[in-house]
């Protein structure tokens, strides 16, 4: 029987569509052949009480942050996809990896994109060791691998890149909808098998989005996606998936020439702080708290159409916020065109950055410095500073910091000046004094 797959969204039809009902996309229709039927065939039971003692435990990856995130490590069997953009260093990771597994018995590293001559160059570069023991394979057809991977006691396998693995039992083009899905399952199945952890890489779309249908992320044990700003070397590698922990973890590395070197304690900050324009706040990404540089500029509109450039923070919420100021100080920032930036290419959801957001906009706009001040806070649209969680931990990762405006919250701190609104927040800018510390 044939089936007809939307190679945007992944929705099944039993027959060609020429635009997509789910996705609304057009000519995505992808035919999928030769698939095999298991109808009639017998249901495989298992009782759970025989079901026999796996494993649980922790295998290092080498990194104690990338531990961290993964709760201890690799998990036997466990199935990771990792994802970034090209050239961000998801190849690079993926050796140093396979050489602390190599450590302990054979890596296979399967390479659909890569020369074993081009390999080898970065693993000497990288001065990899255990080299012996990291097998490299270049065959790109899924029935010729499973049997390699099954004759050898493999202690980890990397799939660089899921996109370029096929089976040839479909008959559909490596990267569709249907090999990618088909591809996933069979490592999956092999990595449950024989308690192998395996390291599946993946591309992205033009949209930063995983590539392929969403299911895969469905099936893999965990997601990690790896970002980051290329002039500055530093990558954030973020758990948005993980049967074995908590997800919305972040690790910090910084890339060499020798590969990746873990960050414990990373600031995304630089010189001129100081400068208009510039607020300090500390946010969670996860259970770890970074201390964070925002930038802004506020500048005249020469157009009917005030703009909104944002990166490394939600431009809705920019919006928001320019919207607040204008309604409640009075200040023509809604005709002006406004950039914001987050220094060191990191990605903030946490809405305490709010308060230091909305003051680098206002110190841009009045030109005037802020003097290093860190401000943390969530901002209502009726201009309150909300209470923000964790705010004692934040406070500990703020040491050496001189002013740091804060909502009001239990116990009496030095340097800390407590606001209700963000009124009091910017009178505290122009003034010699920061008001009275302490809270109420």
């Amino acid at each position: 029987m044939k089936k007809f797959v939307c190679s945007n969204c992944g929705y099944v039809s039993p027959k060609w569509f020429g635009r997509c009902p789910q996705c609304g996309e057009y000519d995505t229709a992808e035919e999928i052949v030769g698939e095999k039927s298991r109808e009639g065939k017998p249901s495989l039971f298992l009782n759970l009480e025989s079901a026999g003692e796996i494993s649980l435990e922790r295998i290092t990856t080498g990194f104690s942050e990338m531990d961290r995130v993964l709760k201890g490590g690799f998990i036997p069997g466990q199935v990771l996809l990792l994802s970034g953009e090209p050239g961000i260093g998801k190849s690079t990771l993926a050796l140093q990896l396979a050489e602390r597994f190599a450590q302990d018995g054979l890596v296979v590293y399967i390479s659909g994109e890569e020369s074993p001559q081009q390999l080898k160059m970065r693993a000497d570069r990288l001065a990899i060791k255990k080299k012996e023991n990291i097998l490299l394979v270049v065959e790109n057809d899924l029935e010729e691998l499973i049997p390699v991977l099954q004759n050898e006691k493999v202690n980890f396998a990397v799939v660089d890149s899921l996109q370029t693995v096929f089976s040839s039992e479909l008959g559909s083009s490596p990267g569709s909808v249907s090999q990618v899905k088909n591809v996933t399952m069979k490592m999956i199945n092999f990595a449950k098998r024989k308690n192998v952890p395996i390291l599946l890489i993946g591309h992205v779309t033009k949209e930063g989005e995983i590539a392929g249908p969403k299911l895969v992320e469905h099936m893999v044990d965990t997601v990690a996606y790896f970002e980051g700003d290329r002039r500055t070397g530093l990558r954030l590698l973020k758990i948005t998936k993980n049967r074995f922990g908590p997800s919305d973890e972040v690790a910090v590395f910084e890339l060499g020439e020798k590969g990746f070197v873990q960050v414990e304690n990373p600031s995304f900050t630089e010189n001129g702080a100081d400068l208009p324009g510039n607020a300090l706040t500390c946010v969670f990404e996860g259970t770890k708290p970074f201390v964070v540089q925002i930038q802004a500029l506020v500048s005249k509109n020469k157009t009917f159409s005030p703009k909104r450039v944002c990166k490394g923070v939600d431009v809705n919420r920019v919006m928001l916020l320019i919207a607040v100021l204008s309604k409640l100080l009075k200040l023509p920032i809604e005709t002006h065109d406004v950039y914001v930036n987050v220094v060191g290419g990191l990605r903030i959801t946490d809405p305490a950055a709010d308060l230091a957001i909305a003051l680098a906009i206002v110190s841009s706009y009045l030109e005037v410095s802020l003097r290093d001040t860190v401000a943390i806070g969530e901002i209502g649209l009726d201009g309150r500073v909300r209470k923000v969680y964790n705010i004692n931990r934040r406070l500990n990762s703020l040491k050496g910091f001189g002013k740091i405006i804060t909502p009001p919250f239990e116990g009496a701190k030095e340097k800390v000046f407590v606001v209700h609104d963000l009124k009091e927040a910017v009178s505290l800018i122009g003034g010699e004094s920061f008001g009275s510390t302490g809270t109420d």
